[in-house]
């Protein structure tokens, strides 16, 4: 039994320690270990509670089957409880993510114009696509699929397109901003989660044409489903964020729309998270991470990749933008918001930039209570758009 407590208080000391590690700042951030570190540091950011509650029990577990009659064994046991109330002290944070989000809706909209209260946490449940799915993979463009959703009875709602991340080269319309598309819809929203084509196999532009039909299927039909098609925003997380940003930022641009360029692609507002808005930038460490996976993932040896970024289509006649990135991201250096909104701000064009504390890559993946503030300020940023 000694025994088994000192392993146990070892084991819970080290796992403790590695995850308070993680969640304040990711030593990984070299691919494919990067994704190890993010999955980690969400964990101990967004449910720290649950992460230090299970510490705590951990530790109790093993003080009960004797680890604290040894010196090895007590060492641990301190160890892993000051663990759980360093992950204890990473809700502060999470709960105050409010503060930066109500900063940026009042630099895109102006001081006063919206105020953030405490959203009511949806139920689990609320964030299955089934409770509000009501069309599952209809096809657009070349192959395509989208899904709609809405509450039962709404009529001229305005619309919001999720664009799903992973690298550009995996990823779907199912998995992704599942708390966000629940809360918007919650709210009277009708949304459009869509699928697109990936690299490696198909190259750019394949990726952005595929949402720009996407959103000319949205403005041709969505009507049919109780959506407003004069009022149309879009969102994503990662490479979605980037796709969603340069869609906002190149409304009927006909080199994305080849085939339909008649079609109206213009949109009203956007909400990127996380996302990438300089494909030619530098990482973090000054190497070339970043450009070498988009040259292998999506676009080929072009020397200038400056029209698929979107810090560079940027324009003060661009729609508002609501930009979210958390400054402990792993994958996505926070360096390209930081840098994206400068330059938008630069140009007078409108755009509201919240940096979130200790936020991951793809910290919204769970329904904490960031994920939750952040789909929040989305639908109030949105909402005020549409009504006004």
């Amino acid at each position: 039994m000694k025994k088994t407590g000192i392993a146990l208080a070892v084991a819970a000391g080290v796992g403790g320690v590695a995850l308070n590690v993680f969640a304040r700042r990711t030593p990984w951030r070299r691919s494919p270990w990067h994704l190890v570190g993010m999955a980690a540091g969400v964990v101990g950011t967004e449910l720290s509670v649950p992460a230090a509650a299970a510490q705590l029990g951990a530790t109790g577990l093993a003080a009960a089957l004797g680890a604290g009659r040894s010196k090895i064994g007590a060492a641990a046991l301190a160890v892993s409880a000051g663990a759980a109330v360093g992950l204890a002290a990473l809700q502060r944070p999470a709960a105050d993510a409010s503060r930066p989000l109500q900063g940026a809706l009042d630099e895109v909209l102006g001081r006063g114009t919206v105020t953030l209260n405490a959203p009511t946490p949806l139920l689990p449940g609320k964030f299955r696509r089934t409770e509000f799915l009501v069309a599952d993979g209809i096809r657009y463009g070349q192959g395509q699929a989208l899904d709609v959703w809405h509450k039962a009875g709404v009529t001229n709602a305005p619309v919001l397109i999720q664009v799903h991340g992973g690298a550009w080269t995996s990823g779907d319309r199912r998995t992704q901003n599942l708390p966000l598309l629940a809360h918007m819809t919650e709210q009277g929203w009708v949304c459009v989660a869509v699928d697109y084509r990936l690299g490696p196999k198909n190259r750019w532009p394949a990726q952005i044409v595929d949402v720009k039909r996407a959103i000319a299927w949205v403005r041709a039909n969505i009507e049919r489903y109780g959506g407003d098609p004069s009022f149309i925003a879009i969102t994503g997380g990662s490479a979605g964020g980037h796709l969603a940003a340069l869609a906002a930022v190149t409304g009927n641009d006909p080199a994305f729309q080849p085939g339909f360029e008649d079609a109206d692609t213009s949109i009203q507002a956007g909400a990127p998270l996380y996302g990438v808005y300089d494909l030619d930038a530098l990482n973090e460490d000054g190497s070339t991470g970043l450009r070498d996976h988009v040259r292998k993932a999506m676009i080929d040896n072009q020397p200038d990749v400056a029209p698929a970024s979107p810090i560079h289509r940027i324009t003060p006649d661009s729609p508002p933008l609501l930009v979210v990135h958390g400054n402990r991201d792993e994958v996505v250096s926070v360096n390209q918001a930081r840098e994206f909104a400068t330059r938008a701000r630069e140009l007078g064009a409108p755009i509201g930039y919240a940096e979130l504390p200790y936020a991951h890559h793809a910290f919204d993946s769970l329904p904490s209570a960031r994920a939750l503030a952040t789909a929040h300020a989305v639908e109030q940023f949105l909402s005020h758009l549409a009504k006004h």
